[in-house]
């Protein structure tokens, strides 16, 4: 894999959520975008994490 799947915005809604309750304040525009792409990329490594996983034997 080479770039990161999309997720329902329900996906990211929860991270900016928890977040913003840790931080105890609203995430900027900026933070929100860096935020988003940041659990894109982990999902990704897991991902093939996962695959490599399976594919061991």
């Amino acid at each position: 894999m080479n770039t990161p799947f999309d997720y329902p915005e329900i996906f990211y809604n929860e991270v900016i959520m928890y977040l913003e309750t840790k931080w105890n304040r609203r995430l900027t525009d900026h933070e929100r975008h860096v935020l988003i792409e940041g659990y894109r990329f982990g999902r990704m490594v897991e991902a093939e994490s996962e695959i490599k996983i399976l594919f061991a034997n």
